[in-house]
């Protein structure tokens, strides 16, 4: 590795490419942020200022004398009256209440400045009248404290006045409705109780004349159960057969349980010592029985020794299991017996109670119904009670609920708040920006730098050459600019200017300004090429493009420059022949060209033009034939190419685009290799891809690709930073 693969490798490559994305597009992320900024700030300073009232209340729980559930004894959880309150502070008819109270639909501050054309609305109507309550009741925010019954309720209004009258009348209106309910049901119960009370008592007198004349006629004097012999054996007998019955359930299930088991299958839950003993003796000979027989033959005799112990422990276990299940059936038979001698004995004794005691069971039936309703008729009583004390404690409008903190006049706006409002659309504006510009640099499909043109052509970036608008060069062409060895572009043309201002003469800039940034891009392309290939004998080498104006042509005549810099003898040879361009770069007339020698007998001597530039010649197209592509793959193109090989030390041959014409491709097939420039920024990704699949299709020679164009100051901060300044950092 040398040392400037380690200069670069310890560069962070994620960081520089998220600063290089940020950098290249920062006018565009300062300009969304400022427009977010300005529009916020304006909004806000726009904005009517708001101001928030607080207060907290105490929700405690329902005392359970004037809970209606608690009449009918059912308990609610604690938490769900809580969330229940809640809920409730949010009522319409609260928020309805407190607009009529105050008389807000007369306010200017809640109802906003009235405007004179317009009629005065009337609070009856139920349109008008529910806006106001949803106005009301968006303005209002209730927060219980956190493990507390305590709950901070708040108010926005834009007068601070309103704000803690309309709050505190809240409260007033939300503990009234809680007063009225909590009585209302406390009335409810006692008319509920009243009428429950009054059905009792006259079914409970009924019944009462009922019993009286039955037992009259029925000559029964009222005994109790445990007075009636034959209501006490009833009972004794079904007692018995109660226990009989769940006894022969057991020894059935333990039946079940034991008369499946085997000397393979015994259950854990089996509790007999004698067998457990037998299975694991059973169990342990077969463990080693198995365990010699992964060492022994069957006949061998200790193999032989257990098999006959395993069968006589196996013969034991099964004779103790057996007499078991004998044993067990015979407890589940005498279990049944019993049950159904028991149940013989009580159906008879059901019988003659039936017979003898009819009239007195249905007395003492009916007995128990009164019993049980003169029960009932108490606890009524009882409960009427303590409702009665509830609605005489009506009149001290008590509550659960209580103001712990009443709302205060607030002092200063709570809203907008323009330093936290102006320093978020900051942070918004530029984090959106930020977000926006790595969006478009997503969807931005172009060649950026040399990783794209690694991972999308499979080839090498031999250079980069940055934009001559970062250079910003302005200089003058004329014949004292030229080299003592060339023709100036006046000598052959006389028709060319003797002096031409040029404002971007990046076509020659490594001949006219050699101390560039651009020069040396340049210059170190050509380095790269040269190096490129291990051929040695590497002239002919053909530059082209995906696709038209990627500065090809451009790329061409400064590396021809760089090379004749070297010393050597350079021709640049114009193979565009749909649209030349070299010609004018180097003020010739294109005349005598490269169709003039492929279609006459034109002379290779005649065809070689001098430039103004030492050990630099060059071949124009001359005029454009209608069949290019069948000229440049003619037999006397072959010839014309070994020919200008024996005569220069380099040919560089300008080509067509290859997605455009087939033209690059065919002069490719007879040079040494192929240089391919991209337009950084520009030239997608897809049209590279193609490029490269069509000079594979055809097994062109690629030298690598150069990327054109690259905005030092503006686009890729990291070129400045990582290329040159490593040659600055070790010079």
């Amino acid at each position: 590795m040398n040392d400037f693969d380690a200069y670069y490798e310890e560069k962070d490559i994620d960081i520089r490419e998220y600063w290089d994305v940020v950098w290249k597009r920062k006018w565009m992320i300062m300009a969304f942020a400022m427009v977010v900024f300005a529009v916020v700030t304006v909004k806000t300073f726009m904005t009517p200022p708001t101001y928030t009232a607080k207060g907290v209340l105490l929700i405690e729980k329902e005392p359970n004398i004037l809970s209606f559930e608690d009449v009918f004894q059912i308990e609610t959880a604690q938490n769900d009256f809580f969330q229940t309150q809640l809920k409730l502070m949010k009522n319409r008819g609260t928020a309805d209440d407190v607009i009529s109270r105050l008389k807000l639909y007369e306010h200017a501050a809640f109802m906003g400045e009235p405007n004179g054309e317009i009629e005065k609305p009337d609070y009856a109507d139920p349109a008008f009248r529910r806006g106001l309550i949803d106005s009301f009741l968006g303005s209002l925010e209730i927060s219980p404290v956190r493990s507390t019954r305590l709950v901070e309720v708040s108010y926005d209004a834009p007068d601070p006045n309103l704000a803690a009258d309309l709050l505190n009348a809240y409260f007033d209106s939300f503990i009234e409705m809680s007063i009225e309910a909590k009585y209302a049901a406390t009335a409810q119960a006692t008319e509920f109780l009243t009428a429950q009370i009054t059905t009792l008592r006259s079914e409970i007198e009924n019944q009462e004349r009922e019993m009286q004349s039955y037992g009259a006629e029925k000559n029964i004097i009222a005994l109790s159960n445990e007075e009636t012999t034959i209501i006490n054996k009833l009972g004794d007998l079904n007692s018995a057969l109660t226990e009989a019955q769940v006894e022969r359930v057991k020894k059935e299930a333990h039946y079940n349980e034991i008369k499946v088991i085997s000397p393979d299958y015994i259950p854990a839950s089996f509790e007999n010592p004698l067998v457990q003993s037998l299975r694991k003796d059973y169990v342990r000979l077969r463990q080693e029985h198995l365990k010699k027989q992964e060492q022994f033959r069957p006949d061998y005799p200790e193999m032989q020794r257990l098999k006959t112990e395993i069968e006589s422990a196996k013969t034991m276990l099964q004779s103790e299991t057996q007499n078991l299940i004998r044993a067990a059936y015979t407890d589940y038979q005498t279990a049944l017996n019993k049950e159904y001698s028991l149940q013989e004995v009580f159906d008879t004794q059901k019988q003659e109670a039936f017979l003898l005691n009819s009239n007195a069971i249905s007395y003492i039936s009916v007995k128990i119904d009164t019993e049980n309703k003169k029960n009932l008729l108490n606890n009524l009583l009882r409960r009427q009670s303590e409702t009665g004390i509830s609605a005489r404690l009506r009149g001290l409008r008590t509550s659960n609920i209580r103001v712990v903190e009443k709302a205060e006049i607030p002092l200063s706006p709570s809203a907008p708040k323009k330093k936290r409002n102006m320093a978020l659309a900051l942070f918004m504006g530029l984090f959106g920006a930020v977000g926006l510009a790595f969006g478009l640099e997503f969807l931005d499909n172009s060649v950026k730098g040399h990783e794209d043109i690694e991972k999308y052509a499979e080839m090498p970036c031999l250079g980069i050459i940055p934009s001559f608008s970062s250079v910003g060069l302005k200089m003058e062409y004329s014949s004292k600019s030229g080299g003592s060895g060339g023709t100036s572009p006046g000598e052959n043309d006389s028709s060319a200017p003797r002096k031409k201002k040029c404002l971007h003469p990046v076509e020659l800039i490594s001949h006219f300004h050699p101390e560039s940034m651009m020069a040396e891009g340049y210059r170190t392309l050509r380095t790269s090429l040269l190096l490129s290939s291990a051929d040695p004998n590497l002239k002919c080498v053909a530059v082209s493009s995906a696709v038209p104006e990627e500065g090809k042509s451009i790329t061409l005549s400064n590396v021809a420059v760089a090379l004749a810099q070297l010393e050597k003898k350079v021709l640049i040879v114009d193979c565009d022949l749909r649209k030349p361009s070299q010609h004018k770069f180097f003020n010739r007339k294109n005349t005598h060209g490269l169709t003039s020698y492929l279609t006459t007998g034109l002379d290779i001597h005649e065809l070689i033009k001098n430039t103004s530039i030492d050990n630099l010649f060059l071949v124009n197209a001359g005029p454009v034939p209608p069949n290019p592509a069948e000229l440049l793959n003619s037999e006397k193109m072959d010839e014309l190419i070994d020919t200008l090989r024996q005569s220069f030390d380099y040919v560089l041959f300008d080509t067509p685009p290859i997605l455009a014409a087939s033209d690059a491709l065919v002069v490719g097939s007879k040079v040494d290799g192929m240089l391919l420039v991209v337009w950084g920024g520009k030239t997608s990704r897809d049209a590279l891809k193609r490029e490269k699949e069509k000079i594979d299709l055809v097994k062109i020679k690629t030298l690598g690709a150069v990327i054109n164009n690259i905005h030092i100051s503006k686009h890729s901060y990291y070129y400045r930073h990582e290329y040159y300044q490593y040659y600055g950092e070790n010079n």
